[in-house]
């Protein structure tokens, strides 16, 4: 199977911005193949969230603002459009009251559930009680987990 873009979810990205080595490796090769990396608009409003409140707390996170900014501005950012909306929708309305508090992780598997592109994500769990209820097709994958070809043996879960 050939490969194909992914979307990379906040929790990927920042695995990569701390240097996580096998999602960093898996970044490098993701680059060789597409180019840019890809992420949504909410993914960017998370992050720039977390880090301008850390500033405005007087934490020392410009450099880390800094190096965020300038790492979008070489990525695919995905919008939050009507057909994500609509996704988002079915998948908030099947949602539990628990499960609705993570209004980031809906926006997100909306944006990637409507255009058909894989999520690369830690947060596998969270993502499949998200989308099971609702039924929408959320395909994950985990650059943070060793596939089996990796390890030596056929290839398995990735992108």
């Amino acid at each position: 199977m050939a490969p194909e873009p992914v979307v990379l979810d906040t929790d990927t990205l920042s695995e990569l911005s701390r240097g996580n080595t096998l999602v960093k490796a898996r970044a490098v090769s993701y680059l060789a193949e597409f180019g840019r990396l890809t992420i949504t608009a909410v993914t960017v409003f998370e992050r720039l969230r977390g880090y301008r409140a850390a500033i405005r707390a007087g934490k020392p996170f410009e450099r880390q603002l800094q190096a965020f900014e300038t790492l979008v501005a070489t990525c695919v950012v995905l919008p939050f459009d009507q057909e994500a909306a609509a996704v988002a929708a079915d998948i908030w309305s099947a949602s539990t009251r628990s499960q609705r508090r993570k209004l980031g992780d809906i926006l997100i598997a909306a944006v990637a559930v409507s255009r058909q592109i894989p999520l690369a994500t830690r947060n596998r769990r969270d993502f499949q009680q998200l989308t099971k209820a609702s039924g929408v097709n959320l395909r994950l994958v985990d650059w943070a987990v060793v596939r089996p070809r990796e390890a030596g043996g056929a290839r398995g879960d990735g992108a």
